[in-house]
């Protein structure tokens, strides 16, 4: 639990003290750059981990994850590189976008040895390699900036410190503790196994690559507009700011998780009195949470994000309201991802992901363009209201053909 709050408040971290070190400039690439690194590494991660944690029975060796891992975190960096030389940024905004992304891409093939962790029942050690890589890399990140104000350098310096950590917490760890597992690179030789996982895993994979994406759509547009001239220095910066609570409120759904496991409970020794019981249940207390952010984000937020981050943002009120409703909407959906899991029907919703994606990039770079940060602001919420309302049709539907069956 602590390692997976570590690891989601990096971001929080990272951007507070480029926010803080750094110009607006300086500031607007890193948002994008960090930005980016985490949609190329949802590539690079490619939801194999889901498959890998609960396959208790070893279908696949770990060699198989290893070498799976390998080719995705290639695959991440290649297109993150084509990407910068479509878009055709100059030489250093380039240059800290691929850093970042390697520094995501190491996350992402450590991440293959915190899956074994976690499918040999020892989720201990994956928390505490998620705690200290993340606290040791914001601690390194912070210290280089506060002596060089440079973006470059201390991008440089947790790149390395980030690929130096996975020696003593990866590789120790799996050696230490599963010395039989082998994981010598064998691709050619395993490629059968390789494409089975990726194949097996590719649906959790695109729906994960197009929410992130849809989360993103807002900061690529803001990054076309400022690259263009529309804006001026300080808007990503802003945007990225204010969007990040609506990142946070994901950290919702870890205190409610332990509702979901009751579900699958309830619903697998056919309890279904009891398990749209505690739906209800879960819905009530999360709209109940969700009021209350929404309102005191309303009444103070700007200000507190303003006084933390070291900017103005009192301006933007009315834009940080909608995003927190959006951000709520957002969980709300994710909950019922969480239901059509448990009824194994969780393809289904393919069609939101897909519908909401197109609803996304259709009305994103307009809005913006013509509304600033109140555009991106109206676009997510749209965005988000089209997936939601989306998903509970879709959770309509299968429910009344499950509640028929039994």
């Amino acid at each position: 639990m602590l390692g997976t709050v570590s690891s989601s408040l990096i971001s929080v971290v990272l951007l507070l003290l480029a926010s803080r070190f750094l110009d607006s400039r300086d500031s607007d690439i890193f948002s994008i750059a960090y930005a980016l690194g985490q949609q190329f590494f949802v590539l690079g991660y490619f939801q194999v981990r889901n498959l890998q944690s609960t396959d208790v029975k070893e279908r696949y060796q770990f060699a198989s994850y290893h070498n799976t891992r390998l080719f995705t975190v290639f695959l991440m960096i290649l297109t993150s590189f084509i990407y910068t030389l479509w878009q055709g940024y100059d030489v250093y905004k380039s240059s800290i976008i691929l850093l970042l992304v390697l520094y995501r891409a190491i996350d992402a093939y450590s991440d293959v040895f915190q899956g074994l962790f976690q499918q040999k029942n020892r989720s201990d050690l994956a928390g505490k390699v998620q705690f200290y890589r993340s606290w040791i890399c914001m601690l390194i990140f912070a210290i280089v900036l506060l002596l060089t104000n440079s973006l470059m350098v201390a991008s440089i310096v947790i790149c390395c410190a980030n690929f130096i950590l996975t020696f003593p917490l990866d590789f120790r760890n799996c050696r230490l503790h599963f010395s039989q597992e082998k994981f010598s690179p064998k691709l050619h030789d395993d490629r059968k196994n390789v494409y089975s996982i990726l194949k097996n895993s590719f649906p959790l994979f695109l729906n994960g690559f197009l929410l992130t994406y849809i989360y993103n759509e807002p900061k690529i547009d803001i990054d076309y507009l400022l690259t263009n001239g529309y804006f001026s220095a300080g808007v990503q910066r802003d945007f990225n700011v204010l969007f990040m609570p609506v990142f946070v409120l994901s950290l919702l759904f870890f205190v409610l998780r332990p509702l979901t496991t009751q579900l699958s409970i309830y619903w697998n020794e056919k309890k279904f009195t009891l398990f749209f019981k505690q739906v209800n249940t879960l819905y009530l207390v999360m709209t109940v949470l969700g009021v209350v952010i929404v309102v005191l984000g309303y009444l103070i937020g700007t200000e507190v994000l303003g006084a933390v981050y070291g900017i103005r943002l009192q301006e933007y009120k009315l834009p940080f309201t909608i995003l927190l409703i959006g951000g709520i909407l957002n969980v709300f959906a994710l909950v019922v991802d969480i239901i059509m899991t448990i009824f194994r029907k969780q393809h289904y919703l393919m069609i939101a992901y897909l519908l909401t994606f197109a609803v996304s990039k259709s009305i994103t770079l307009p809005f913006i363009r013509d509304q600033k940060l109140l555009g991106a602001a109206n676009s997510f919420l749209i965005s988000m209201c089209v997936f939601y309302a989306t998903s509970l049709i879709i959770y309509g539907v299968v429910k009344n053909q499950e509640k028929r069956k039994k």
